[in-house]
């Protein structure tokens, strides 16, 4: 079996413009650079002693045995003899970070830190921006790439040529964040006893089928001794990769701790202890609790999560409905070339708030060290500078991990209805329909009258108002009378309502909603938008009841891989009941006509390479040129430029103008405060 060497490649991406009135802080200086084919080596392994004994820390700054910097965080703790000393709680072989490890070092210079301090944030939701930044992936690559693939929860792995085999050698030494070891048994019982056993029912996760499609069947599992596993798949699966760097997967679709997990599945647990921990917990049905303990690396921060030993930078300690409290992972195997443990800062605190609004509030109320992604937005710019000065904060601007809003158009709606004049237009093989709304949208509009003209040039097929084009469509697909209110009739002759609906979930949905509705009326369609709440949002979409939608995808990170919501149901609905088809093997949905068969053809090609090879570059240009032609989604606006607000004292943060928005999460293991 050939292992590849997969090296890093700089993945460039939409560039953002402007910077909307954003100064940025100078940089500290990088530290020596390595090459992306260096291997860095952590300091001599010694073996760590059984019993954990009473010990003195060493002196502030001093290194321990091994060559590691004992955490002041966690030192009281460690001479207690309540937590073996930082020898014994890391690895034999840690992961040793630096530059151009976590993003790369044109768009993230790296200086080695300083222990100590706290992120403040005001999350709507308990988990806060950790799904992102527990830094706990399988493999590693910088930023939201998947080439360099650094073994991160492995010390090594191999791929076999073909990109069937991959085969994992775990880290000797590394735990789990209550200490106990991390061994293949974790693996064992994840494929065992959650994914095929009759009584929980599970399910195996869309990643671990071959190809992502069930039709081809499961990973096979091989378990050789205590840190070595194998997946089998029934064909080339190169995109594997990319599920192994992704944070959206995550560690936990392959790795969970089973000694934990145990407790609550009737096969280990003690049936006495387990009837008292289901009477405490108010339970009757076991799979129902297991489940509930069996917490996502997304939920990390619900209260359930309490207890559950994680592999992240940082771990729930409290958590109330309004609070919830994150500290450093003592046996986190992350460390610096100067023999810190990662992550620097010791806890992250999240004072929860009930929505963006309050989420603005604490921010303008100096509350908030760190806010960026969707938490805050270009529209809020003269707002969050008056706190630069006020609270000692910094603000900068880059790219996004998402393209704007989108305007999907459902070539699914009323595909079962006889005379569908939806239907007629979506599926004329000249696209006309969907060329017609996006020579009546005006991007450049949207842009200045919503994003103070700081975003991109418009871009894919839209690229710019062209009305004269978008009525001679309209007429040569027989909307060439009129109504009493002087806008157009279908086809049949009857009133034509073009229906975009959309959820508030994004400051400027609604404002680019209205304009989106003038734009194409001036056209003389007659636009209705409708708005609903997240719930019914789902509802609507998984029922095949909405005709064009309106909502942001992670386009820039698709070509390499991170990100699949391209896919006909994942975020705006373009083909919903055909990709039902698909994944229930044909059981329900709807049969792909041969345009749409045309996208999965290439889907399910692009997935036997690793997606930032050639091939898969190759197929990936090909796939994101069909949804161009066939108007399945249409940017309301150019490229995104995204703001994030920190406290000016953090290091390590990514530039201006770096390509990704999430990336101020990525690195965040990397933060430390100068002169704090």
């Amino acid at each position: 079996m050939a292992k590849k060497h997969l090296s890093r490649r700089q993945f460039l991406v939409l560039s953002a413009t402007g910077a909307a009135g954003a100064i940025l802080a100078a940089c500290s200086p990088a530290a020596t650079a390595t090459t992306a084919g260096d291997t860095t080596k952590a300091p001599e392994a010694t073996k760590a002693s059984g019993a954990v004994q009473p010990t003195s820390a060493p002196a502030a700054g001093g290194k321990s045995p091994r060559g590691f910097v004992e955490v002041p965080f966690l030192a009281e703790r460690v001479s207690a003899g309540k937590l073996p000393p930082i020898d014994e709680r890391l690895p034999e072989e840690p992961f040793v970070v630096g530059p151009g490890v976590l993003i790369q070092e044109e768009y993230g210079p790296w200086t080695n830190g300083e222990y100590g301090g706290q992120i403040d944030i005001a999350a709507t939701w308990g988990t806060g921006f950790l799904n992102i930044a527990q830094a706990s992936t399988p493999l590693r690559s910088p930023s939201q790439t998947t080439k360099a693939s650094r073994p991160n929860l492995f010390s090594s792995y191999e791929i076999s040529d073909d990109f069937t085999t991959f085969t994992f050698h775990l880290r000797k030494g590394l735990k789990w964040s209550d200490g106990e070891p991390v061994t293949t048994e974790d693996v064992r019982f994840v494929f065992e006893d959650l994914y095929n056993d009759p009584d929980v029912q599970r399910g195996y996760p869309t990643e671990l089928y071959t190809q992502g499609a069930s039709a081809n069947g499961k990973a096979e599992l091989t378990i050789a001794d205590e840190y070595t596993f194998s997946l089998k798949f029934s064909k080339p699966y190169g995109m594997f990769v990319a599920v192994l760097n992704s944070w959206i997967p995550g560690y936990d679709i392959l790795i969970k701790p089973a000694h934990y997990l145990k407790k609550f599945h009737a096969k280990y647990a003690d049936k006495a202890e387990l009837e008292a921990v289901l009477k405490e917990a108010n339970e009757t049905d076991w799979v129902k609790l297991l489940n509930n303990k069996d917490v996502s690396h997304w939920d990390t921060g619900e209260i359930r999560a309490l207890g559950m030993p994680v592999l992240n930078a940082w771990v729930l300690v409290e958590a109330t409905d309004t609070r919830r409290i994150f500290e450093r992972n003592p046996y986190f195997w992350h460390v610096d070339s100067d023999g810190k443990q990662l992550p620097y800062i010791d806890r992250v605190v999240n004072n929860i708030a009930i929505d963006n609004n309050a989420t603005l509030n604490a921010i303008m109320a100096g509350k908030v060290t760190l806010a960026g992604g969707n938490n805050i937005s270009l529209s809020q710019m003269p707002t969050l500078i008056r706190t630069v000065e006020q609270f000692g904060r910094k603000i900068f601007t880059t790219g996004s991990f998402n393209f704007p809003p989108m305007l999907f158009l459902n070539h699914d709606f009323e595909y079962d209805k006889e005379g569908s004049v939806w239907q007629t237009l979506i599926t004329d093989p000249d696209n006309r329909f969907g060329k017609a709304i996006a020579a009546a949208m005006d991007p450049d509009e949207v842009n200045k009258s919503v994003f103070f003209g700081k975003f991109g040039a418009p871009f894919m097929n839209n690229l710019g108002l062209d009305l004269d084009t978008a009525n001679k469509l309209l007429d040569e697909l027989g909307f060439d009378k009129r109504g009493s209110d002087g806008l157009r009739l279908g086809p049949d002759g009857q009133p034509f309502i073009f229906r975009i609906t959309f959820a508030t979930e994004a400051p400027e949905t609604a404002s680019v909603a209205e304009l989106l509705k003038e734009q194409i009326q001036k056209a003389g369609l007659h636009v209705e938008l409708e708005v609903v709440d997240g719930t019914l949002w789902d509802q609507r979409r998984n029922a095949n009841q909405v005709m064009a939608s309106i909502k942001w995808n992670d386009g820039p990170a698709w070509p390499t891989g991170i990100s699949e919501d391209y896919l006909p149901n994942h975020k705006g609905p373009w083909s919903p009941m055909t990709w039902l088809y698909y994944t229930s093997n044909g059981k329900e949905g709807r049969k792909p006509p041969a345009y749409l068969q045309e996208f999965y053809d290439l889907h399910t090609a692009r997935k036997a390479y690793p997606p930032e090879s050639d091939k898969g570059q190759e197929i990936y240009k090909k796939m994101f040129q069909w949804m161009s032609d066939h108007y399945v989604m249409i940017p309301t606006v150019g490229p995104q430029v995204k703001p994030s607000l920190v406290d000016a004292r953090l290091q390590n943060l990514p530039v201006e103008g770096a390509p990704f928005d999430l990336d101020v999460y990525i690195n965040a293991e990397g933060y430390w405060f100068k002169n704090a």
